[in-house]
């Protein structure tokens, strides 16, 4: 077999092991950087093959898509997002990809353009009295009030609560990784689906956020239920969820169940608002670091939008700040990586892929890569303005790519734009943190210890 290379013997293997726990993306940058763009684990039962080359990437994520599946790494998701887009493979998710896409077509995010505006606005007016305020806080709460009335609609005080509570439950839990040990101390036991088996055993212990997890699960399922029943009987056609209610398949002419439904309003809230937040504060600090960006980023906004807020035919004229967000989101993307499994035994430039294989794509690393990027760690959005078509296309994914892109992704580039110039036109942000923000990586990439900046409300 032609392997790819990478770590052998047992002490290196356990190095590994702990260098991937302690610090993921270091652990991506040292195996690339000595063992080259592609490279292969292998771990008693578990193999795992690493990609920083684009030719690779769009081999696994669009050339050869069907020889893949969504990989192990996603099983502890399904507790949370049961079948839905993000979980789901093969005709189930083709199917719910087919009844989801009029819920996010083009003419969907224009109708919905006017809400997010009203939410971001209800947020300044927070802000009154206020001097300093902590920026990831801001844009996490922001943006899942946004989704969260995007998708259900009008909300009471007690159900915004039960959906802020749950939600930070059980990202709070997905930022573990004790499943990962498990899985290892698994390793020598003849136990088929070890994967399984260490989520099991996690879900089994006796501690508080284990309960708090499943309670927020709870919790928040009964609500979207709920919500579900009612918008069936309301007969509407007002939110996402309505769209979502009314989507009948071309091919079978049938609708979503309320269980599939459950799944993909709960993908929604949780992948939706996190992504978008986190390109938000990682911009911030961008535009914190660079005064001079800041600054046309400011110009741009004050010149060209007319309100508070920008109209939907204003945000296509912000075309700075559009390459602000894409050049943020390209050192710090929110999903990090992706990761597939390999269906059945192929190649990947030539090298032999195992059945079973987890294939892990770093989106950190390749959209760092100087092969695709001129001076790569430097913040320059001018890459933006004047794209070259030179570029590999896989070298920039942000959102994914191939046939399970991510289906929001110009919801969530509208959502950025108009909350970004929103708080600009607005007001002026000043940095109140010492020393470079430190990545915490989890579902997401999140600045570990938020964002903290001095504001000043714009004279009218």
């Amino acid at each position: 077999m032609n392997y790819a290379p990478g770590p052998k013997g047992f002490f290196k293997l356990i190095k590994t092991l702990f260098q991937r726990q302690l610090s993921p993306i270091q652990f991506y940058e040292d195996t690339f950087s000595k063992y080259g763009d592609i490279a292969y684990i292998k771990m008693g039962e578990y193999g795992f093959l690493m990609l920083n080359d684009a030719d690779a990437i769009e081999q696994v994520l669009q050339t050869d898509a069907k020889l893949y599946t969504k990989s192990s790494g996603y099983e502890r998701f399904r507790l949370i997002f049961g079948n839905g887009l993000l979980t789901s493979n093969g005709d189930i998710w083709i199917k719910q990809r087919r009844l989801m896409a009029g819920a996010f077509s083009s003419k969907s995010i224009e109708r919905l353009h006017p809400l997010i505006v009203q939410e971001s606005i209800v947020n300044l007016k927070s802000w009154e009295g206020k001097t300093s305020i902590d920026l990831a806080d801001e844009m996490n709460g922001l943006t899942l009030q946004i989704i969260s009335k995007t998708m259900l609609g009008d909300l009471t005080p007690e159900d915004s609560v039960i959906i802020k509570s749950s939600v930070k439950e059980i990202l709070k839990y997905l930022q573990t990784s004790r499943h990962l040990w498990f899985q290892l101390f698994l390793l020598p036991f003849p136990i088929k689906n070890k994967v399984a088996a260490a989520i099991k055993i996690e879900s089994k212990l006796p501690l508080s956020s284990t309960r708090s997890f499943f309670r927020a699960i709870k919790e928040i399922d009964t609500l979207v239920l709920r919500m579900i029943e009612e918008r069936r009987h309301l007969n509407r056609n007002e939110n996402l969820l309505d769209k979502l209610i009314k989507a009948t398949d071309e091919e079978d002419h049938t609708q979503m169940s309320n269980t599939q439904l459950r799944d993909e309003v709960v993908n929604v809230l949780l992948a939706g608002h996190e992504t978008t937040s986190n390109a938000l504060t990682w911009t911030f600090h961008q535009l914190l670091k660079y005064p001079e960006i800041y600054a046309k980023v400011n110009e741009e906004i004050q010149n060209l939008v007319k309100g508070d807020s920008p109209t939907y035919e204003e945000l296509p004229t912000l075309v700075y700040t559009q390459a602000v967000l894409q050049e943020s989101m390209r050192l710090y993307p929110p999903f990090w990586r992706v990761s597939r499994q390999a269906t059945v035994d192929t190649k990947v430039k030539g090298f032999d892929i195992p059945k079973g294989t987890n294939v892990i794509t770093s989106i950190y690393t390749i959209q760092r890569k100087e092969l695709h990027w001129e001076d790569a760690l430097v913040f320059r959005p001018e890459r933006f303005l004047n794209e070259s078509n030179d570029r590999h296309k896989f070298a920039y994914i942000p959102f994914g790519a191939g046939p399970r892109i991510c289906i929001g992704s110009h919801l969530a580039m509208n959502e950025a734009i108009t909350i970004l110039a929103t708080c600009i036109k607005n007001y002026h942000f000043t940095k109140s943190f010492e020393g470079v923000p430190v990545p915490l990586l989890s579902m997401t990439m999140q600045p570990k210890d938020g964002c903290l900046v001095k504001i000043k409300r714009h004279k009218p």
